[in-house]
């Protein structure tokens, strides 16, 4: 399977189009995908929910055939209250979480993708605890605050002791398409079995995305995306903490084609 991560609603219909079997909805990508707005799920929902029904994603979408698609995505929500690699929340930050996922889980939303750890960066029990017992039955991923943690095959039966079924992981390296990282993944699939699906994300193409099947993946993790630069702005003010001149937009041939590449090892 293909899970889509994206951030605006424009990028939820070329991913949709383009055939992915989950969509992971998150505001901010380019800060590493923060929790999503209400407005966008709720519109994402109705969304895949019209395909459910066999209507048009959207009455926008009359003409481009997408009421013949069958196959109704996934929507795995994103809840992460603000950026930053620690992922040691405080309190407040948490009450916000757990808020958030109420809101959520009335929406319908198919998963939950969460991550919390300790001050010295070990798998935060409690904290994970409380949201996986608040979004029950909903399902919940570990996300890649599992990159920063310590001991990882220690890590990943604590996960699955938790509750967590699916980790989302780059191998702890900045892509998983790097060597050892691929060699980590090989070795949480095999400590994982099958109590936790192990997805791998960060850095993965159309030029690699099979040797993560080869290698006894289920599900890959992509944005599939392309770069959108923004106007300029004249007096160079800036407003965002990153690069904020370009956004990410997913591309619905490049998700074509890596579904392709899935279903030629189904």
């Amino acid at each position: 399977m293909l899970e889509v991560c994206i951030d605006s609603l424009e990028s939820a219909i070329n991913a949709i189009h383009g055939g992915a079997d989950e969509l992971e909805v998150c505001s901010s990508l380019t800060e590493g995908g923060l929790t999503p707005s209400v407005g966008l799920v709720k519109q994402i929902m109705e969304m895949v929910n019209n395909m459910a029904a066999g209507k048009p994603i959207r009455k926008s979408c009359h003409d481009c055939g997408c009421d013949k698609l069958t196959k109704r995505p996934k929507v795995n929500v994103m809840i992460r209250c603000r950026t930053g690699s620690d992922f040691h929340y405080s309190v407040e930050e948490m009450d916000t979480m757990l808020s958030d996922v109420d809101v959520f889980k009335a929406c319908g939303v198919d998963r939950f993708v969460f991550g919390a750890l300790t001050e010295t960066q070990h798998i935060d029990e409690t904290n994970c605890e409380r949201v996986i017992l608040q979004a029950n039955p909903t399902p919940v991923t570990f996300h890649r605050a599992f990159d920063v943690c310590t001991a990882p095959l220690i890590s990943i039966a604590k996960v699955a002791e938790l509750g967590f079924d699916r980790l989302l992981t780059s191998g702890q390296k900045a892509s998983a398409n790097d060597a050892e990282a691929i060699e980590l993944i090989k070795s949480l699939i095999s400590k994982a079995g099958e109590k936790v699906q192990i997805m791998p994300g960060a850095g993965i193409n159309l030029d690699n995305a099979k040797t993560f099947i080869d290698i006894g993946c289920k599900i890959v993790h992509s944005s599939c995306k392309r770069i959108r630069c923004l106007p300029q702005i004249k007096n160079g003010l800036s407003m965002g903490t990153n690069d904020s001149e370009h956004v990410f937009v997913t591309d619905e041939n490049i998700v074509k084609k890596m579904k392709e590449i899935i279903r030629q090892n189904d």
